[in-house]
């Protein structure tokens, strides 16, 4: 677990149910779903992005690094201040030479605009 002045922060964490998408796949249902504060994560500024084609959104990113055994899976949906992002791309487990420098690392994004 990252630990010390940079893992005071605690995320939040929504967990969807995987239903039947209508097309042979899945997609994930936040109905009904129940927020779980997760503490111990480290945050740090990542891109903001601007929407070069359509000129009316940015992409606003997080990255957050916390406990290695944090229960988070890809299709959480994640609250950082008050604000919901979705993970983007996979939940990295990063190991390290010991228990302290072993984490999970998350990118978070959103679309504003």
């Amino acid at each position: 677990m990252i630990s010390g002045l940079v893992a005071r922060h605690t995320i939040s964490r929504e967990r969807p149910v995987m239903v039947t998408d209508g097309r042979g796949g899945r997609e994930p249902d936040f109905t009904g779903a129940t927020s779980v504060d997760l503490d111990g994560w480290a945050l740090d500024a990542g891109n903001t992005l601007a929407d070069q084609q359509n000129r009316d959104g940015a992409l606003i990113q997080w990255t957050a690094r916390g406990p290695f055994d944090a229960d988070i899976d890809r299709h959480d949906r994640i609250t950082v201040s008050g604000e919901q992002f979705k993970i983007d791309g996979a939940v990295i487990r990063q190991p390290g030479p010991t228990a302290a420098t072993s984490h999970t690392i998350l990118l978070l994004a959103k679309w504003k605009g």
